[in-house]
């Protein structure tokens, strides 16, 4: 029995192995997926949100920074903070489709599918008036069917090169530990890249456990300014401006 269940493990073991490669931002598993573009160009985009208490103190740091940015936002919170998408939106962010609740979609029937996607697109239009263009799956999550839920669409999926990880010092409380992180963070990114950060937890309108990497911006602006980077949309960086 306990060489049964050591067995079943192992190969529990290696299908979530080979599930995580699949799903991986780089795997050419399922394609086409936008990663990365070119040139000193980066692409700053936010998931989870919005949310108050961050997005709003983020959104300042951007205007004065004079740095747009691609919030893929949670229909869920869009509905809850509609004030946030229109000041994204007034400031020249782009608003994109991060599914309604923040499902994992490879698990879903085709008709929750299609609800998730339509009811978070609902959401960014009622307030923005437009209809958004990139959909990036929670968790990354991808299979042929949110592909092709996506290309039905209009949509395009992005996904991302580089991740912003968790606070390397305990609280994360002191401008010298955001200013590591950021830097840590900064000197992971490379040419034409996207990079993900939150300024939420799934949606859920609490600040979650993410929160620390929307005060790290304003030290990672800073910090891809001194390697030369300037900062586009994802949509201008697909566009090659």
């Amino acid at each position: 029995m306990l060489r049964w269940y050591a067995g079943l493990m192992i190969l529990a073991f290696g299908f979530f192995a080979l599930y995580e490669i699949v799903e991986a931002p780089r795997s050419g598993a399922f394609e086409p997926v936008v990663t990365h573009g070119s040139g000193r160009a980066i692409a700053l985009t936010f998931d989870d949100g919005p949310t108050r208490g961050v997005t709003d103190g983020l959104l300042a740091v951007l205007e004065r920074e004079h740095v747009p940015a691609t919030f893929f936002v949670v229909g869920r919170a869009a509905r809850r903070e509609p004030g946030l998408l229109r000041r994204m939106a007034a400031d020249g962010d782009e608003i994109e489709n991060h599914s309604d609740t923040h499902a994992h979609l490879n698990m879903l029937l085709p008709a929750a599918l299609d609800r998730e996607l339509d009811r978070a697109d609902a959401a960014i239009a009622a307030v923005t008036g437009r209809h958004a263009v990139y959909l990036r799956p929670p968790f990354g999550a991808r299979n042929a069917a949110v592909l092709d839920a996506a290309r039905r669409r209009g949509m395009q999926v992005v996904l991302w090169s580089v991740a912003a990880g968790g606070p390397p010092i305990g609280s994360f409380t002191r401008e010298d530990e955001r200013r590591a992180y950021a830097e840590e963070l900064a000197a992971r990114v490379d040419d034409g890249a996207i990079v993900l950060l939150h300024d939420g937890d799934r949606g859920r309108g609490d600040t979650g456990e993410l929160a620390f990497q929307a005060e790290a911006v304003p030290y990672l602006i800073s910090a891809l300014r001194a390697h030369g980077d300037r900062f586009v949309t994802v949509a201008q960086m697909v566009a090659g401006r």
